[in-house]
C-alpha cells in the first residue's frame, strides 16, 4: 500500500499506507527508526504532514507482528471518526 508523495523540498517520500479520502497516513517503524537521526527525520516529516492537515498513525513493526488486531482497531477507529 505504499504511496509516493513529495515533501516540501520536492524530495520523494514513501508512505507505508495512505487513505486519501480520510487524510490518514499509517507508518510502520522498524528498529532503524529508533536511531536518533532517523527518529528526528521521522518527527520532522510527520509534523510537515500534520501541518498540511493530514493525520499520521505510527506503529512499531513489532506491534504489527504481535498484536495486529490492536493496530487494525486503531486504524478502523480513525477511519470511522474522521
Amino acid at each position: 500500500m505504499q504511496v509516493l508523495r513529495k515533501d516540501s523540498s520536492g524530495r520523494n517520500r514513501y508512505l507505508d499506507a495512505y487513505w486519501e479520502e480520510h487524510k490518514l497516513h499509517v507508518e510502520i517503524d522498524g528498529a532503524h527508526h529508533m536511531e536518533v537521526r532517523h527518529w528526528t527525520a521521522d518527527m520532522l516529516r510527520q509534523n510537515e504532514v500534520w501541518l498540511e492537515g493530514d493525520c499520521v498513525l505510527r506503529f512499531p513493526a513489532h506491534l504489527i507482528k504481535t498484536q495486529p488486531e490492536l493496530v487494525m482497531e486503531r486504524i478502523r477507529q480513525t477511519l470511522t471518526g474522521r
